[in-house]
């Protein structure tokens, strides 16, 4: 992914927080010579507590053609995005150039297929992290013995290892104060929810400054 020095995020704990509030991600690999990329729900996860040691964790359906590319060793990359609002020019002193302003996170790793008991513990993860929002939460456990394992058998889960990691927070660093502080203004008026968070980004940066 093209992105100046100024867009770029260093920050691991920015990125990690980025990734955990926007995990349906776009997993993508090459079959055939051809991309593929299936969008799906991919938890951050630290094996070992305070060791730092981060991977990606999801599943698939066996059914998806994508899955078959899981044991071929290729690096696979997965892409969180969101959010994005458009930047109008009238929002500038002087220039008349619009754009667009956006946060994007690309991972790339190696895949390794989780077994049956990693699956089972992922996904239990996942359900309690979603569920417990819901007035009636369900866990896993409430699900039947049968119904669970030919589930289970009708899914891979998989570990993506994090070797390298690319950003792109695209927030007018690049333009003066007043530019900045009058796109922020205008996103934050408004009233889309995209449009709010971009701006919330942008004040946030300008404020270690």
């Amino acid at each position: 992914m093209y992105s100046p020095k100024y867009n770029q995020e260093k920050d691991w704990d920015t990125i990690a927080g980025f990734i955990r509030q926007n995990s349906f991600a776009l997993l993508v690999s090459v079959q055939n010579g051809l991309p593929e990329g299936t969008h799906l729900p991919v938890e951050l996860e630290e094996k070992t507590p305070g060791r730092g040691d981060f991977v990606l964790r999801g599943h698939i359906a066996n059914v998806n053609p994508q899955s078959r590319s899981f044991t071929s060793g290729q690096t696979f990359m997965a892409v969180f995005m969101d959010p994005h609002a458009y930047i109008s020019s009238s929002w500038y002193a002087k220039e008349k150039i619009p754009t667009w302003n956006y946060i994007a996170v690309h991972v790339y790793g190696q895949l390794r297929i989780l077994d049956e008991a990693e699956l089972l513990q992922s996904l239990t993860r996942l359900m309690e992290r979603y569920e417990a929002a819901s007035a009636q939460p369900v866990k896993i456990t409430d699900i039947g013995e049968k119904e669970l394992h030919n589930n289970l058998k009708a899914i891979t889960g998989f570990e993506l290892s994090i070797d390298r990691v690319d950003t792109r927070f695209k927030l007018s660093q690049n333009r003066n104060d007043q530019d900045y502080f009058s796109v922020a203004d205008h996103l934050h008026a408004s009233g889309d929810d995209h449009s709010r968070r971009i701006a919330g980004e942008m004040e946030k940066r300008r404020a270690r400054k």
